[in-house]
């Protein structure tokens, strides 16, 4: 009795953990969700098999085009798709950190990427009921082709390959492709309202970007300088960008930055940084500033010097 109590109670804390976690955790992979990521592998076979609800995780992109400059994508469009995503009603997004966490602690290295044959046991101790990933591939007439899935995993069945094929300059638009195929699959209606929101882009500077994906690379390495620069960089292209000022406050809280460590307040400052912000507060000039060899700041991506068409 004793142990089916503790069954029950373990499951009822891991969903609540997976419903609840949006709503407090970041992009640094902390302990407390390290912990759920043991805690989940150990009672993996207590684990319901059909989770409630609409919840769907995104997995990193494999890229298995050849070109190493679309590495930063691989997490890039994920981290993209996530972020509309969790403004779709009807769906509820599992985090990033906690993908991040549980393929580390299934051995799957800190790239976070997940082959075809482990995806739906990831997917089941995630709690997910839908499983969205891909390939980042080459295309015939095109910089990109991205193949990706839309899978149901309490079946293992797929339901349906959203695809987008185009130039890199047009990163932008084949996410937004991808995103509104993957509503549809999904079956969730949107407003007009709706829909002309998810059309706005995470940032108009493709630079920014590859800046804003390299950092969340760095962070899960637990490099927090290099997350750091990376940060600031996307920030100093596109002071806007909302995900990179939130990220950048989180290092601050949790002490990992390195000028940041003094100031809750820029914390705070940064996170009220919206994404039509076109001036910066004292505070956040400062932190963006910082001293040039306070921070080492790692080299551009190829995939960064793309021009975007609009």
């Amino acid at each position: 009795m004793k142990k089916i109590m503790a069954v029950s109670l373990f499951s009822v804390w891991l969903i609540l953990f997976t419903l609840t976690g949006s709503s407090r955790a970041g992009q640094v992979v902390t302990e407390d969700v390290r912990a759920w990521a043991r805690q989940a592998v150990s009672q993996e076979r207590s684990l319901d098999a059909a989770p409630a609800g609409n919840t769907l995780a995104v997995l990193y992109f494999r890229n298995v085009s050849g070109s190493p400059g679309n590495d930063p994508l691989q997490k890039g469009l994920s981290f993209m798709l996530m972020t509309d995503l969790a403004k779709v009603g009807n769906i509820q997004l599992v985090e990033r950190v906690k993908l991040q966490a549980l393929v580390e602690e299934l051995g799957l290295g800190k790239s976070g990427i997940v082959t075809r044959e482990s995806a739906p046991r990831v997917g089941r101790l995630l709690q997910a009921r839908y499983l969205v990933g891909g390939d980042l591939d080459k295309a015939e007439k095109a910089d990109i082709r991205i193949n990706s899935g839309v899978v149901s995993v309490p079946d293992s069945s797929t339901l349906g390959r959203p695809t987008a094929e185009g130039m890199l300059d047009q990163v932008f638009e084949l996410e937004k492709k991808l995103l509104f195929q993957i509503v549809e699959i999904l079956n969730v209606k949107l407003t007009p309202e709706k829909k002309a929101e998810l059309q706005k882009p995470l940032s108009r500077d493709a630079q920014a970007l590859v800046f804003l994906f390299s950092a969340l690379d760095c962070s899960d390495k637990g490099d927090y300088l290099c997350a750091e620069g990376f940060y600031r960089k996307a920030l100093a292209r596109d002071h806007g960008l909302t995900p990179a000022s939130d990220a950048l406050a989180e290092l601050v809280r949790l002490n990992l930055a390195g000028k940041g460590k003094k100031s809750k307040a820029l914390a705070e400052s940064l996170q009220e940084q919206t994404s039509h912000t076109s001036t910066l507060t004292p505070d956040v000039s400062e932190l963006r500033r910082g001293n040039p060899g306070d921070i080492p700041i790692p080299p551009e991506s190829p995939i960064g010097n793309i021009r975007v068409r609009w």
